[in-house]
């Protein structure tokens, strides 16, 4: 199975991540960016993105319900170490098997994911509409 893993822009890398981000020492920076890649990797390899054995131990994937409602799609919660969390909307848009990567927090901030999300709901509801060439809207 080989399933395209795609970013948000509009909500991935939100000013506040980047501040976050830019107070990591570089060794931290590499290895979240690590983390990132392996995660990425794996789901691009997976059956499934939430019941997935690999997933399950690695990653802790969860529903992330109540934030905001998508036609065809779930949201899902990616644990990476104690506090990086990774929002993910799968499938990505009507009639595949593509991932779409929402948001990243760095420090267990789930207002400031609810926020962002309920922000660009409608954005993120359509995003097929406006992906480019690259696979990033």
């Amino acid at each position: 199975m080989s399933r395209r893993v795609l970013l948000c822009k509009r909500t991935w890398q939100d000013k506040r991540f980047q501040k976050t981000f830019t107070k990591l020492n570089r060794r931290e920076q590499d290895d979240l960016l690590i983390r990132l890649s392996e995660l990425s990797a794996a789901l691009a390899a997976t059956s499934h993105p939430i019941l997935d054995p690999v997933l399950k131990q690695k990653f802790r994937p969860g529903a992330y319900d109540g934030v905001v409602a998508l036609k065809g799609a779930k949201l899902v919660e990616y644990r990476l170490g104690n506090l990086v969390r990774v929002i993910a909307k799968y499938p990505a848009r009507e009639s595949s098997d593509d991932i779409l990567l929402l948001a990243i927090t760095l420090d267990h901030d789930h207002e400031r994911l609810k926020s962002l999300l309920r922000q660009h709901r409608s954005e993120i509801q359509d995003w097929g509409e406006q992906e480019n060439e690259n696979g990033e809207s």
